[in-house]
């Protein structure tokens, strides 16, 4: 697979850390000793810069004592790296499913038990959007609170499951669920002569996902035939990839979230 070229955002990433004399902290390469028994076909497009809004999330150096930047800088990096380690001794990292303009996902496996997971893996960008949900006093990343709050028990059986996750410099690794058998819709539509029964029935479950979410207090922003995973065989619908997600609210929202349909390219798994 082709390895894109390095974005705008990445170049000033790369230039910044340059500048200030910090080293790039590896990321998770998946490794090929995982073999997916299920394939997801998904169709991504690159992502709006407005799908994530800027937040400053750093201090600069006037604001540290004299010092103590660089040994707590070390030591947040060593913190990081001894998670990622656990991380990887938890999860055999597969094949790669797709990917798109800021993630990868990736076929994986729980050591523990064997269970098949997906693995969206994320590289940070300079405005990452960090919140808080109501109720707690952490501060996450956006995609992971909403996530927490819509599998929350009891759970939806028709929005994805949050498994784990985990936070580096470098990036964020979210761990899935990983239905088997399963497609896109707007694959599944390509491919079958969806009759008016079908399609009261796949609508009534998306409908009870997006129900779901309201509830949980969330807004989900971009429901779409390439974010609906289908079982061709049950019919069984999963809502995913809630990157364009947010607190819902009862005031308008001002900001556009979501992928141009011009804009989108294949995931093919």
């Amino acid at each position: 697979m082709d390895v894109p070229s390095e974005r705008p955002e990445e170049q000033l990433v790369k230039r910044r850390r340059s500048e200030s004399g910090e080293k790039d902290v590896e990321t998770i390469k998946p490794e090929t000793n995982v073999e997916a028994s299920s394939t997801v076909t998904r169709r991504v497009g690159e992502e709006n810069p407005l799908k994530r809004k800027c937040m400053d999330v750093s201090q600069g150096p006037e604001s540290r004592p004299e010092g103590t930047g660089k040994r707590n800088r070390t030591e947040t990096e060593e913190n990081y790296k001894k998670m990622k380690d656990m991380f990887l001794k938890r999860y055999a990292v597969g094949r790669m499913l797709g990917r798109g303009g800021y993630a990868s996902v990736c076929a994986g496996v729980r050591k523990s038990d064997g269970k098949k997971v997906a693995l969206k893996i994320m590289s940070k960008i300079i405005n990452d959007k960090y919140i808080t949900v109501p109720g707690d006093t952490r501060r996450l990343p956006a995609e992971v609170a909403i996530l927490e709050l819509v599998c929350k028990p009891p759970r939806c059986p028709y929005v994805i499951e949050l498994l784990d996750w985990i936070e580096t410099p470098a990036g964020i690794v979210i761990v899935l669920e990983r239905p088997d058998h399963c497609v896109d819709l707007f694959d599944f539509c390509s491919r079958v002569d969806v009759t008016e029964n079908m399609a009261k029935i796949i609508m009534r479950q998306v409908i009870q996902a997006a129900r779901h979410c309201r509830a949980r207090g969330v807004f989900h922003r971009d429901i779409k035939e390439e974010n609906i995973l289908i079982n061709p065989h049950t019919l069984e619908v999963k809502l995913i990839d809630f990157g364009c997600g947010d607190l819902h609210k009862d005031t308008p929202y001002t900001e556009y979230a979501g992928t141009c349909t011009s804009e989108t390219s294949r995931f093919e798994g």
